[in-house]
């Protein structure tokens, strides 16, 4: 069965209606779309293990308690000298876009994922829409992180000089600043569409290839499982370095 390559991800419920009521019969609708599902899956299990390894902390980490310790030291260590006395305040911001964006991408590469779902006819063909879907491959997902990551860009460099002195550091010339805003807002481009691009690029690769020759499938996914950290990596230090650019120096900031 040829899979389904459709940037935008499919709803899996066309006619169900979820949410109350508001007045005369008519409902607050909420599409369920198969790149939700995944991406809540994922962020139960992130909770789930964020609680095992607070009740089971312990002076001499063990495997679970060791690789996130080792994860948040690794950002905790890039943070602190990128933003100096607003590291603390920042770290659990960039903690977090790494770790959500990490294992979104590694999510992706579960069995059943792009696999099972259910078959639609698409262009006089028959088609499989899956059930579950990468959810940093879905662009809508991607927006949303760097909508965030822009917020945080402009508001830490706002706390930081003020708003006159960030526009004026941002604009860095009156004449120019409507040029130099529009360049600042291309950062919510280049961010979003950096990850989207891809990660939706390596799930079509995985769909073609395990479709037409399963063990070339092998090889690319564990490309994927190398890409999926890099990609968290590079989203994280953009943030981290337009935030610490926004601010200022470390220097300054010691």
């Amino acid at each position: 069965m040829q899979p389904e390559i459709s940037p935008p991800a499919e709803p899996l419920c066309h006619d169900c209606v979820f949410g109350p009521l508001i007045g005369d019969g008519d409902v607050m609708r909420f599409v369920i779309t198969n790149s939700m599902t995944i991406m809540l899956v994922m962020m139960l299990g992130l909770i789930i293990v964020g609680f095992a390894v607070r009740r089971s902390l312990s002076t001499v980490p063990g495997g679970l308690q060791n690789f996130m310790e080792t994860l948040i030291e690794t950002v905790d260590g890039v943070v602190q000298p990128a933003l100096g006395k607003y590291a603390t305040r920042l770290f659990p911001l960039m903690a977090s876009f790494f770790i959500f964006i990490l294992f979104a991408n590694w999510f992706s590469l579960l069995p059943f994922v792009g696999t099972i779902g259910y078959i639609e006819e698409h262009g006089g063909h028959d088609v499989l829409i899956p059930w579950l879907r990468p959810a940093t491959a879905d662009m809508n997902m991607t927006l949303a992180l760097a909508l965030l990551a822009f917020l945080t860009i402009h508001v830490s460099g706002i706390v930081s000089h003020g708003p006159f002195g960030h526009l004026k550091a941002l604009s860095q010339n009156i004449m120019l600043a409507p040029i130099f805003i529009i360049i600042e807002l291309f950062v919510i481009v280049s961010l979003s569409f950096r990850l989207f691009g891809n990660l939706f690029a390596g799930e079509v690769l995985l769909g073609m290839a395990s479709w037409i020759l399963p063990i070339v499938g092998v090889g690319f996914y564990l490309l994927e499982v190398l890409f999926g950290l890099i990609q968290a990596i590079i989203f994280t230090m953009l943030t981290l370095s337009f935030t610490s650019v926004s601010i200022g120096t470390s220097e300054e900031h010691a």
